[in-house]
């Protein structure tokens, strides 16, 4: 009979804990399909190079692409690397049966799947009421929610790396050359992973005193295997050197995407107010309590400091800082329910002692996750109109050659370009440095053209870039000047968004 009564309640357990999980996972993938779903296309301009470029992956039938469309950069044919490719080859079988519907779908997916694994990981390391924890994770940060809803890797990439640390602290560490090789394949930022297992080795060593090798070792092969079994090898590291490379030093001569440039201590307050509270939180749960951080609360502190100190330098990176700063946190306090006890005076009734937990947790969750899921709802209405280049594509497509090449007045233009349009090639996309790096003479042409600093453009334009048609934004009003004074520039087309010029060559 007690036999009996213990199987039932293990089983009573078990079906608590799957429950949880699956409603996590439900509420996360919720959430993410009715935010991306209020709009017509995507939420962020990269959106629509992955989705394109993962839709190629089925229709060319090959792992390594094909990639005509930036014949002038580093990603031309001969040396294009798909460096998001595991990605991508998750995103291409929703993108080819749903189109963008079935992009988001994907995206949502990993939503629900990194709810589930942090909430995963704080049951690990024995953290008290994980699960609401976990619904922190929609309060921490504006950018940090609208990033992991975009389709792009770095969802998938907070996504290993919270497992990586679950793997971790249960001491599997064979799993971390898998999960290292996953991680190369997955994100050109690889050196992520290896750093965040070494700052584990750190944590272990100061708090225990013991060297701890095999991870490091492992997560070492992991990613020079993934990087050596790719079917970009060599060319994958020769980019990452082209593209990293011109990161580290981001001059006044090249202006990057804003991702890039670096988020103020007020912005940070005004937009990820939840992490910063969530890490100075954490920090302080040492004052409460007669112990020290153990190896996993060191671990994690060191990961978040690591994470806020790229924030600081790109904010890029904000889709890491705020979930690790929340996880911190719950580490920092959710272990320990005497913790919470102490806090509240000798005198408290019994029942406040109970539920103060809880309730403390519960109300800056809520009143931070309506903010936050507001605001996020109101930066996707406020995204650009899906049909941005849709015109200008089409009439391309119909007037021009397969593969001709496209002159560009903005480089941001090629993601919705080639969304619209793989008939053509174009001068320059996804980051400006591609075409500096790969002829910084060309760039300079490039940059003079579309600052309206040359009186007859179509001369440059036809001689150094081969190109008939340019496409423009209706913003670029320097250029725009140049072209109408220029007799060889005849405008073919406009609608609200865009302009196409040809260059007659029989022009005067």
């Amino acid at each position: 009979m007690h036999n009996l009564v213990k199987t039932e309640k293990e089983t009573r357990s078990k079906l608590v804990i799957w429950s949880t999980g699956v409603v996590l996972f439900s509420l996360a993938l919720t959430l993410a399909l009715v935010l991306l779903t209020r709009v017509e296309g995507f939420i962020g301009t990269d959106d629509y190079y992955h989705s394109r470029i993962a839709a190629q992956i089925i229709e060319q039938g090959r792992l390594r692409l094909n990639f005509p469309w930036l014949p002038m950069t580093i990603l031309s044919n001969e040396q294009f690397v798909d460096h998001h490719l595991l990605y991508h080859l998750y995103v291409a079988p929703f993108m080819t049966l749903g189109g963008i519907t079935g992009a988001k779908l994907a995206q949502s997916l990993v939503f629900g799947a990194i709810a589930v694994a942090f909430w995963s990981l704080l049951r690990t390391v024995k953290v008290h009421y994980a699960w609401l924890w976990t619904l922190g994770i929609v309060a921490v940060s504006t950018p940090f929610l609208y990033r992991m809803l975009m389709i792009r890797t770095q969802g998938a990439a907070v996504l290993i790396l919270l497992i990586t640390l679950q793997v971790l602290f249960q001491r599997r560490y064979l799993w971390l050359i898998l999960m290292a090789f996953a991680f190369a394949w997955l994100y050109n930022g690889f050196v992520l992973l290896p750093a965040i297992v070494g700052l584990h080795a750190v944590a272990v060593w100061i708090t225990d005193r013991r060297i701890l090798w095999r991870p490091v070792a492992y997560t070492v092969a992991g990613v020079v295997l993934g990087l050596v079994i790719n079917p970009y090898f060599p060319q994958n590291i020769a980019f990452i050197v082209d593209h990293l490379g011109e990161k580290v030093d981001i001059g006044a001569n090249v202006r990057v995407g804003n991702e890039w440039y670096p988020y103020t201590t007020g912005d940070l307050m005004e937009n990820s107010l939840g992490a910063l509270l969530a890490l100075a939180a954490g920090i302080l749960a040492g004052s409460f309590r007669k112990v020290g951080r153990d190896q996993i609360e060191t671990t994690v502190l060191f990961v978040t400091l690591l994470m806020l100190y790229m924030v600081f330098r790109s904010r890029r990176f904000i889709e890491y800082y705020p979930i690790f700063a929340l996880l911190f946190c719950a580490i920092a306090w959710g272990r320990s329910a005497i913790l919470w006890r102490d806090i509240l005076p000798t005198w408290t009734p019994r029942f406040v002692h109970k539920s103060a937990y809880p309730v403390m947790l519960a109300l800056p969750i809520f009143l931070l996750a309506i903010s936050t899921v507001r605001q996020v709802h109101a930066d996707i209405q406020a995204t650009k109109d899906f049909d941005y280049m849709r015109g200008a594509s089409a009439w391309l497509i119909e007037n021009t050659e397969l593969g001709e090449m496209v002159f560009q007045t903005d480089w941001d233009d090629f993601t919705r370009l080639f969304f619209h349009n793989t008939h053509n090639a174009y001068l320059v996309g996804l980051d400006p440095t591609y075409l500096q790096v790969a002829n910084p003479i060309v760039w300079n042409q490039w940059v003079a053209i579309t600052q309206g600093l040359v009186d007859r453009p179509s001369v440059l334009i036809q001689e150094m870039f081969g190109a008939r048609y340019v496409v423009s934004d209706n913003n670029h009003e320097a250029f725009s000047q140049d072209a109408e004074s220029d007799p060889a520039m005849q405008l073919v087309y406009q609608d609200e968004h865009s302009q196409i010029w040809l260059i007659d060559a029989a022009g005067p």
